[in-house]
């Protein structure tokens, strides 16, 4: 992967940054977001105030906001940085739902040495930069990684009790999602509409219908191409009329759902 940047006004509160050889930052600065940083081969030292870290590969660099910090490179030359910035604030409405807490809470660790946390990181960065997915599916994931992180290495001793809503407002979701089915929504237009958190939403949703909610949109999609198909509406105006990016992203994922593609559904309906 050449150098690349996802920023969105879709998903303000993020920007990914791909690095494909590291280069030192060896003056002293600072971020006012929530930084992550992680590597495919080489090693970074991050230096801090106190103490320097030496980031390899398999591991996750985690800088709070507003911490002094440089990075230099070791002898072994780096490829393949991500580095993911998150806005404070909305780190704190992530925060606010799981701990009882007003302001941010710092991360009491700087390096992560999970491999699985690793792999999840790399996932969701890839998963970025990719056209066909959905912005609801790439927030989702995000907070779901982020929630983590905050869970294990947030020290607080108190846990907030996460509120719960019934089916009511569950299927108020629902409903809105089926309307928009056709539109790229992002998680920030079902909370505008809901006049909720989008964390909030996120596990009212979950809670009632046992998906996430870029799962559960992706499908109706599906059934929408499924009963589209029998009509024997050709397949390229059936990726658009269900809300798919184009006919590539219909087949993969009508693929996956009923083990077929489009084409052969329809060829054995007429048949």
């Amino acid at each position: 992967m050449k150098n690349n940047i996802f920023k969105t006004q879709k998903l303000p509160f993020v920007e990914l940054r791909y690095i494909s050889q590291v280069t030192s930052c060896d003056k002293k600065h600072q971020h006012e977001e929530l930084t992550l940083t992680t590597i495919k081969a080489g090693n970074i030292n991050i230096l801090f105030n106190e103490k320097t870290d030496s980031l390899k590969p398999n591991q996750i660099s985690i800088i709070n906001p507003n911490e002094v910090h440089s990075a230099t490179l070791s002898d072994v030359k780096s490829f393949g940085c991500y580095v993911l910035y998150l806005n404070k604030k909305w780190c704190e409405e992530i925060q606010k739902s799981l701990f009882t807490q007003s302001s941010f809470l710092n991360i009491q660790t700087s390096l992560v040495k999970d491999n699985s946390m690793y792999l999840e990181f790399i996932s969701i960065c890839d998963e970025l930069f990719m056209n066909d997915i959905s912005n609801i599916e790439k927030e989702e994931k995000l907070i779901e990684f982020i929630s983590k992180i905050f869970l294990k290495f947030c020290h607080t001793n108190e846990k907030a009790q996460l509120d719960t809503k019934n089916l009511k407002t569950a299927n108020k979701i629902k409903d809105y999602l089926i309307v928009n089915l056709e539109n790229d929504i992002s998680l920030q237009d079902v909370s505008e509409f809901m006049k909720l958190s989008t964390i909030h939403i996120l596990r009212v949703f979950k809670r009632e219908f046992g998906l996430p909610i870029h799962s559960y949109i992706l499908n109706e999609k599906v059934h929408l191409a499924k009963d589209l198909l029998s009509q024997n509406m050709p397949i390229s105006e059936v990726a658009q009329s269900s809300g798919f990016f184009d006919q590539s992203h219909l087949n993969k994922s009508f693929k996956r759902v009923f083990q077929l593609t489009p084409k052969e559904y329809q060829k054995n309906i007429s048949s």
